[in-house]
This record gives C-alpha cells, structure tokens and sequence, in this order.
C-alpha cells in the first residue's frame, strides 16, 4: 500500500511539477490506518505494525508520500489535516502524530511551522453557494502574521468535495484579501473595512444599505451558530433529502416508484429508518426547535429584503444572486423546521400512525384531534415552503445550488440536476397523501 501511495505521488508530480505542497485528511476513523482507535470494527490490522504507535504508522504513510516526491525529483511540504471531523484521531494520537512527523511533514499548527486555513461557511450553507459571510470572512483575515512566515490554505469547496463555492464569491475573497494586505489595512478598524468594501462592491450611495445589510446577516449567522449548530445543509437537506422528499403522516404508504426519486440516496443502512424516521441523520438521531428555526428564518428576512433593495437600485449582479441564494437557503432550514416538528408528531402518535387503517369512532367531536390540526398545518406550510422554492429555482435560482451534472452523479451528498422536477413530484405527492393522516386520527365534527 506504502508503494501504491509513493508512485501515485510520483506520478502526481512528473505530470503537475507545479506542485509544492500536498495537504490530505484521512476523514473518518482514521480512514482505516491500521490499529487506530476509533475504526469502525474497533483497533485492528496486521500483525507486523501491531506494535506501533498510530504516529509511528502515520509517519510510514507520510514517508511514503515523500519516497513518491523524491522518485519524481521533486521537494515537497506534506500536511495531513489536524482538525477534528477531518482527521479523526484521538487526543493521545495527536500528540503521537505531532511527534513522529518527518522533515517537511506538518499536523498541528505550532509556532515554528504556522498555518491557518481561511474559506466561506460553506459547510452550513450547502448546497447553496454564493452566500458570502462578510463578517467571518474579514474577522478570519485578522488572524494573518505579517511578521513573520504563515502558510495559509484557502477552503472554497464544500464537505466530501461535492461542489464548489460560486465564482462570484472566491472573487469577493480575493479582494478582500489583497486589501488586507495594504498599507493601510493594518491599523484601519474593521468598520472602516466593511464599509470600504462595500462601497468599491455597489458605490457611496447604496453602501450604508449593504453595511447594515451585512451586520443583520452576522447577527443572524450568531443566533444560528449558538441555537442551531448541528444544522448543516450537507445532512439535514441533502443525505436526508428533507429538500425533496415528502413530508407527509405515513411514508409507510408511499408507492415504491413514488420514493424512487429520493429514498435511494438517503443516507442510512436501513432502508425502513430511513423511509420511516425524519430525524434519523447518519443512522444516529439529530432533533432541532423549530422554534429557534423560525426564529433564523426571522432575522434573515430584513438581510435579504434589503439586497433585493440594494440590487434593483445599484443594479449589482453580485448583490442580486446575494439575494436569491439567501433566500434558498431560508427555504432550506424552513423544511428542517417542519420535517423535525412533523416528526416528532408522528413519534408522539406512533401507536395510532403506524397501525393499520381504521376509521374513527361515532362519537361527534367539534375538535378533533389535536396533533391531527398541527400536523395538517406543518404540512401545508411544507407544501407552500416548496411552491415557493420551486418557483425561485424557476427564475434561475438552480445557479445557486450544488447539482450533479446528470442523473448518474446524483448520489446522497449530492442533488440532481432535475431539482426543479423533484420538487415538484414532492409537491404532487404531498397532495396525493394530505388525508392519509385522517385514516388514523379524527376530523374536528367528523
């Protein structure tokens, strides 16, 4: 394995010469390196390195990559991703890592050897692009030495390399850095560089707007980090489809070719959790308040009436797509709202819902069924939230999304390219099965 790595480096370089540095993560679990604590079959591998440290091991594999450079007569700096999610060791392997690294290989940041990494918060965002967090973009620049050197990797794609932050947007970045390279920019308070960039971005006249347009959106973005911090388009959205899918009272009575567009590429080993639980994210159980939801949904509303203001006026593409994206994205945690507040109904009525049909009982009510009425209201406010949304991506919104480029590369991390056509298929079958929850639960004066 050693020496498939260490020729596809050679290869790698003989073909890229331009290639200085390789930064890799090994994901989850230590993405099987041998007798790792946290593998998903528990610590094991072959007998021969059964008695090394995990940084012993590692620094076999970075060696490799280092053979690899030599064979193609290349130098090369090697980083192996130290953050947690995308190198999953444990604390004591860190450490042993940190100690075994060979010369040019890099893990932890330290102050010999400092790097940081700078990107957009596309990781909350997907699948849409082109939502530039202005805040934490130019607070993140502020962590830039420049006295002394810094290796400084910049993030535009999102997780499991599915899709790329818009072009628009890696361009405001780069502005944004040449200006905190200036003369100037090292004693120039951070309200002077907003409201700079926003008037080289729509002019003097509109750049007030964009300011305080910005400030809205980073008050928001902190109620969300603080309240909703496991929400993550990535999940919720894509691998749980809570975009497209239905949401209705019993998927149990959904046709098989009526999932046939969603279920496949929801991820989860259990077909039956994932057809019957909302809330079943990565095969564990997430939950969310679709109240703190509605709460986000409210603080976001003024940043993007605002940007429709300020784009029809400046006529600013840049603003304008600003706009549509933001408000895509509301749509998309407003389904999270109504998918987890509908799920928690369903497991309040379990017993009733998941019985066979059954008719009510003679006995007159003016009330009905309580969950009944709150159900049939999450799910109408679903069906406008995808009506809506449907007829946002109609006016060119699907520019703003992450889509696979055909129906073959759509997968669980990725939507397909027919966004337009899933949704509305959500939006058909959602009428077809609006009264099943009746066959379970009593009408007001049935």
């Amino acid at each position: 394995m050693q020496d498939i790595y260490a020729g596809m480096m050679a290869d790698l370089l003989k073909n890229a010469p331009e290639i200085k540095t390789f930064y890799f993560k090994t994901n989850d679990a230590g993405s099987g390196n041998c007798w790792s604590d946290w593998l998903y079959t528990g610590p094991n591998g072959p007998d021969h390195c059964k008695n090394e440290t995990t940084g012993q091991r590692i620094e076999h594999l970075l060696n490799a990559f280092q053979a690899g450079a030599a064979k193609a007569g290349r130098k090369l700096d090697v980083y192996l991703s130290h953050s947690q999610g995308n190198s999953n060791f444990s604390d004591s392997e860190r450490v042993d890592i940190q100690n075994h690294l060979p010369e040019n290989c890099y893990f932890a940041s330290t102050p010999e050897n400092s790097f940081i990494s700078v990107g957009n918060n596309f990781w909350v965002t997907y699948p849409v692009k082109g939502i530039l967090d202005v805040y934490s973009f130019l607070n993140g620049l502020e962590r830039f030495d420049k006295q002394k050197p810094q290796t400084v990797f910049l993030n535009f794609n999102a997780g499991y390399n599915r899709g790329d932050e818009s072009i628009a947007v890696v361009n405001q970045m780069f502005k944004m850095m040449d200006n905190a390279f200036g003369n100037t920019s090292k004693d120039q308070p951070f309200e002077e560089k907003l409201h700079s960039y926003c008037i080289d971005l729509v002019g003097e006249k509109y750049a007030g707007s964009l300011v305080e347009a910005f400030e809205k959106l980073n008050d928001a973005n902190k109620f969300r980090n603080r309240n909703l911090g496991n929400l993550s388009g990535v999940y919720w959205n894509v691998s749980n489809r809570m975009m497209t899918r239905p949401l209705v009272a019993a998927p149990q009575r959904l046709t098989p070719e009526e999932e046939a567009y969603f279920l496949p590429h929801v991820f989860n080993v259990s077909e039956q959790e994932a057809r019957m639980d909302y809330l079943d994210i990565n095969g564990g159980r997430w939950t969310t308040s679709r109240d703190s939801v509605l709460k986000y949904l409210e603080l976001l509303k003024p940043v993007y009436s605002a940007l429709e203001k300020i784009g029809e006026g400046s006529d600013n593409e840049f603003i304008k797509s600003l706009n549509i994206a933001l408000r895509i994205h509301a749509s998309m945690y407003r389904s999270i709202g109504n998918f987890t507040a509908a799920q928690q109904i369903r497991d309040k009525n379990a017993e009733k819902l998941n019985c066979p049909i059954h008719r009510p009982d003679k006995e007159s009510t003016w009330t009905g069924d309580e969950d009944l009425l709150k159900f049939n209201e999450i799910m109408r406010d679903e069906l406008d939230n995808t009506a809506q949304l449907t007829g946002l991506l109609e006016e060119n919104g699907t520019n703003e999304l992450c889509l696979a480029k055909d129906a073959a590369h759509e997968d669980c991390f990725l939507l397909g390219p027919d966004i337009i056509g899933q949704l509305k298929m959500k939006y058909k079958i959602m009428i077809n099965h609006w009264r099943d929850i009746e066959d379970y639960m009593t009408t007001p004066f049935k």
